[in-house]
């Protein structure tokens, strides 16, 4: 049975993990303030689950350019 102490610190260490989890995505959602990178559109057709075939990511707010990242495989979920 754990003490008090370690259920406290299990919670507080969970605590952080989501904290850095947040971060990152808040990061990435204000892209202009934190210069982060972010998807800045899609290319191309989109499949049955209405993904793109490729997105672009731009490194940085105000940058000129992007990187394409193109789908390998189709829209897969595990089969229970």
């Amino acid at each position: 049975m754990k003490t008090l102490r370690e259920k406290a610190t299990a919670a507080i260490l969970e605590l952080g993990e989501e904290n850095a989890r947040l971060r990152k995505t808040l990061d990435h959602i204000m892209a202009q303030r934190t210069g982060t990178y972010f998807i800045c559109g899609d290319v191309g057709p989109k499949g049955e689950m209405d993904l793109p075939h490729a997105i672009m990511i731009c490194p940085q707010y105000g940058s000129d350019g992007f990187a394409i990242y193109t789908k390998t495989t189709e829209y897969d979920a595990p089969k229970y």
